[in-house]
């Protein structure tokens, strides 16, 4: 796991840039190594950033591009080829948060991103779970 860093701006090895005050995320390109969406807890509460941060990093080789307040990003290094996925999280105008997380290269993933997101989105659910014992 590696500390958080913190940036105004941020390039993305796809080749699109995001600020930290981004309103949205990018969208998905036409490749099925893309997944969208947005974050609907249990409890009707959106997570904060730095909740969905330490959940990130609670990944195997990730690490944190970007944490404002408004927009996270997040990178993951697969083991074998060293391949580079990013995870975008933007805080929307009304308080819920959008996600897009992509290979940055090639077509297809084998649904390593949306098992990932899956993963992220469900140690949320275990916290919330836990704190509101």
């Amino acid at each position: 796991m590696a500390a958080a860093t913190v940036a105004e701006d941020y390039r993305s090895c796809a080749g699109w840039t995001i600020g930290a005050d981004a309103q949205a995320t990018p969208p998905c390109p036409d490749r099925p190594n893309c997944v969208a969406g947005t974050i609907a807890m249990g409890d009707g509460r959106p997570p904060g950033l730095a909740e969905l941060a330490r959940a990130a990093l609670a990944e195997p080789r990730s690490r944190i591009e970007l944490h404002s307040e408004r927009v996270l990003i997040a990178s993951f290094r697969s083991r074998l080829f060293k391949f580079v996925d990013e995870a975008v999280f933007v805080r929307r105008r009304d308080g819920s948060i959008e996600y897009r997380c992509a290979a940055c290269s090639g077509y297809y993933d084998f649904g390593v991103n949306a098992r990932r997101m899956g993963r992220i989105l469900a140690r949320l659910e275990n916290h919330r779970a836990g704190l509101a014992r």
